[in-house]
């Protein structure tokens, strides 16, 4: 499988540079003030709550964590690139992954008009994510698709985790207890399967499948209840809808064959 491993170095530095030095900077400028903007409203410990951005203080400093760690992953598949490694590639899809959760450290701090530094680790690693299954390995367009949606998927499940916490946080029904750790349980998932969809693993479609089924079993309730409660779409519908897009596609026959050979290596790589 041919691997542009120069070009995956170098793209693997700028983005671990990110990665580190700028996730690392960024909490040190916009925590603070978040807090701050918090208190002021009474609500950076929870005790006031009106919207999906008070659980900031609890689920940034574990936000940026992983977004560090995805940094130091992106510098070990620099090594593994210059080296030519074969597990290079993966490391940095691994690494990618991680630190596209960046996107919920942007929400507080836009909300707040406070610097959205965090743009500098998400947009590049949107771009790095296409770089590495376009040109840095040429993946079918297919499964790149899939991927992109299933990483969209794994983002918004991660938000209803989110969104349920604040509920739970303002005193919410015993429904937004269960679809916390739910919906964080499928992020998880989603997050494995598109590494697990990218690496080939003979065990991709199956954990699709529970991810698929497990975001629309946490889902579809938090939406339907808090469409009612609020006689608008609810944003907990988001990850449940490209859930369902997903599961549609793992099982109808013509797909599901071409995600199986795909899986089983028959589906070529440029």
């Amino acid at each position: 499988m041919k691997t542009r491993s120069k070009v995956g170095a170098v793209l693997s530095i700028i983005v671990a540079i990110l990665g580190i030095v700028v996730i690392y900077a960024g909490f040190l400028q916009v925590y603070d003030p978040i807090m701050a903007s918090e208190m002021a409203d009474g609500r950076a410990g929870g005790e006031i709550i009106e919207d999906g951005l008070s659980v900031s203080k609890y689920v940034m400093p574990v936000v940026n964590d992983i977004g560090i760690i995805g940094g130091v992953i992106w510098a070990v598949s620099a090594y593994g690139f210059i080296k030519r490694e074969e597990w290079a590639w993966s490391s940095a899809i691994v690494a990618n992954v991680l630190s596209l959760l960046s996107f919920f450290m942007l929400i507080p701090a836009m909300s707040r008009g406070i610097s959205p530094i965090y743009a500098f680790v998400f947009i590049p690693n949107i771009i790095a994510f296409f770089l590495l299954l376009t040109y840095v390995r040429q993946i079918d367009p297919k499964i790149i698709a899939i991927s992109t949606v299933a990483g969209m998927a794994y983002v918004m499940a991660f938000m209803n985790g989110v969104a349920s916490t604040d509920q739970m946080l303002s005193g919410g029904g015993t429904l937004f207890i269960i679809g916390q750790r739910l919906s964080w349980i499928a992020s998880i998932a989603w997050g494995s399967f598109v590494v697990a969809l990218l690496t080939r693993k003979k065990w991709a479609l199956q954990l699709g499948l529970f991810a698929a089924l497990l975001t629309l079993v946490a889902g579809i309730p938090l939406g339907v209840v808090t469409t009612m409660e609020s006689a608008k779409f609810s944003m907990y519908f988001l990850a449940p809808i490209l859930a369902l897009f997903l599961k549609i596609s793992f099982i109808l026959p013509k797909s599901n064959t071409m995600l199986t050979k795909w899986i089983n290596g028959a589906e070529k790589t440029a």
